[in-house]
Order: C-alpha cells, then structure tokens, then sequence
C-alpha cells in the first residue's frame, strides 16, 4: 500500500497543477448558460438587430454570421465588447452590405456581467457557434471591466474596426 502511494501521489499532485491552468483559460463558450444573454437582447438589442440576427438593411448590420468572423481576428474579441459598451458610428460594410446607422452605447445602461452575457448570447444564436474559431471561451465580467476601464467613444471604436482590416 506505502507503494502504492508513492506512485499515486505524485500523479494526483501533477493533476492538480493542472486544475487552475485550466481555469485561467476559461469556459468553453458551448458550457454557457446564454439565457440572460437572450433576455437583455431582446429587451435592447432586438429591435435593431431582429430576432433572427439579421440587422435592417442598411442600417444595423447582422450579427448571424460576422460575430464569429469579428472574434476570430486578432483583437476581435475587445472590438466587440467595445462595440457594445462604447458603441459605433460610421459607414461599414458587412457581407457585401453597406451600413451607416450608429450603435447605441450601452456602459452606462448595463454591467460588466449583463455585457458578457448578451456577448455570450450573440455568439452562440443563429448559427454563430458552429463558425467560432476553435477553444473559443465564453465572454466574462471581468473582460468586459477590462474593456470599460479604456473609456474610449465611438470614434475610437470605429478605428478599431478599421484597424482589423474590417470595412
């Protein structure tokens, strides 16, 4: 048994090394409860962006589909948590499409835990999960006070976007 232990110790040990490795790297976005994600979008976000995700031609662009596309770039993820807290104004084009409407700013109306979760939502409704970059992790709380702590303005936001190479 003395045996025994001496072998199994060591693997446990090594084990639980592991365990706040894994944590650090956050939660797989699929592991998400995005329900109160949904429900602050269709309070807030629906009547611009529709209930299928779609947008108003012209107007505000569709997030079935170029969310996964935004997060998959480098710096996407704080583009769209920027998006959402500090807003956007300016022409952009998506799939093709041009938009000029302004997205509402939403630091001052929600926290950092209602902006991961409706993140959260965007980026698993319609489809949108199937096309996430690999070992995507879900948006937190803390992400988002990261973000808010920059205080940027929709222009600022709007050269981000830019500066992925995204029209």
């Amino acid at each position: 048994m003395k045996r025994l232990s001496k072998i199994i110790a060591p693997v446990l040990l090594a084990g639980l090394a592991l365990v706040p490795a894994v944590l650090a790297q956050g939660t797989p976005i699929g592991e998400v409860d995005a329900s109160a994600g949904e429900t602050v979008f269709n309070g807030s976000c629906m009547a611009c962006h529709q209930t299928t995700g779609a947008g108003i031609p012209g107007a505000f662009p569709p997030l079935a589909g170029h969310v996964p596309e935004i997060v998959s770039l480098d710096g996407g993820r704080a583009y769209v948590i920027d998006v959402v807290l500090y807003g956007l104004t300016g022409a952009i084009n998506v799939h093709g499409a041009a938009f000029n409407g302004m997205m509402t700013p939403w630091a001052s109306v929600f926290d950092d835990a209602q902006i991961a979760a409706v993140l959260n939502y965007v980026s698993t409704a319609w489809g949108n999960i199937d096309a996430l970059p690999e070992g995507f992790v879900a948006f937190t709380a803390e992400d988002v006070a990261a973000q808010r702590a920059a205080a940027k303005d929709s222009a600022a936001v709007y050269g981000e976007r830019q500066a992925l190479g995204l029209e």
